[in-house]
């Protein structure tokens, strides 16, 4: 398929030149990019640690809190609320426990530290599971993907350049009228794959451990697989139709929020305005009091 333009590539004087140029060039971009994903890895650990060290101080102060039979002195106060003031500064705690953090600050309410506490908790729990992990063996197949991971830039790199040789020939070579049907499906298969390169890099580069974005990750895999409608035929205007469909839907199940990006229970989004609370309602919050003595 591709012989007749490799072999009148590498008759050309200086050929072999350009071909130990190419894959010095590509070898460079797996080094940068090898050190690059390590050092992406390590400052996601740091981060983590740094997270855990602030928020472990407010998580203590809040178990105490919860056990404690007295309400807390002033000077307690006052470090509980410098410990939720340094924890919004924590790069790796969720948006919705920064809300619940901001939301106590503006009001100290014992139901919203409870709900904080709990959530806090939890994340706290994962960071560690999280970081715990870096300090295990990695399974065999753990261990050969951190080999190919970073060849997703290099190619990248090398189907783009592939592809826009293969493009040149195949219009040199292609004996059909400038205006006609045909000299155009060479452009839209070029631009077809093109966009497969791009969401097979996005899908390569996106593969980690954490289930997050599992949609992006199926939407990225399914536009890619649409270059594979190539293999039957002149088939380009259809692939390429397939992979705009894809891409305009991706906007329909990506654009509504994840549940736990919304507002949480207890958060002043989800209060209905002027009503008396509940009997339930009441009955928490008598509970809640109880931590602090109120």
């Amino acid at each position: 398929m591709f012989q007749p333009w490799i072999e009148e590539l590498l008759s050309r004087p200086g050929a072999e030149a350009v071909l130990f140029g190419v894959i010095a060039l590509l070898l460079w971009i797996y080094i940068w990019s090898a050190t690059e994903v390590r050092h992406s890895h390590e400052r996601q650990m740091r981060r983590i640690q740094d997270t855990l060290y602030i928020s472990t101080t407010l998580l203590g102060k809040l178990t105490i809190l919860e056990h404690k039979k007295y309400s807390f002195s002033e000077n307690e106060q006052q470090d509980l609320f410098m410990a939720m003031l340094a924890c919004k500064s924590a790069s790796d705690l969720s948006s919705t426990l920064q809300d619940q953090i901001r939301d106590c600050i503006k009001e100290h309410d014992p139901a919203r530290l409870a709900l904080m506490h709990r959530a806090l908790e939890r994340e706290c729990t994962a960071l560690s599971d999280e970081l715990g992990q870096d300090n295990r063996t990695d399974h065999w197949g753990e261990a050969i993907w951190t080999i190919f991971r970073p060849l997703a830039e290099p190619a990248a790199l090398a189907a783009t350049l592939f592809l826009v040789v293969d493009l040149v020939f195949r219009q040199r070579l292609l004996d059909v009228s400038v205006d006609s049907w045909e000299s155009v499906l060479p452009w839209l298969r070029a631009v077809s794959l093109m966009i497969a390169i791009m969401y097979g890099y996005l899908l390569w580069a996106s593969l980690r451990r954490e289930p997050s974005g599992t949609v992006n990750k199926i939407l990225f895999l399914l536009i890619a697989l649409c270059s594979l409608l190539h293999l039957i035929g002149p088939a380009a205007p259809y692939a390429l139709g397939l992979q705009l469909v894809l891409f305009v839907s991706g906007f329909g199940f990506t654009g509504t929020r994840p549940r736990s990006d919304r507002p949480y229970v207890g958060h002043t989004e989800l209060e209905p305005p002027n009503e008396p609370p509940t009997e339930n309602e009441v009955s928490t919050a008598r509970k809640a009091s109880a931590y602090t003595g109120e």
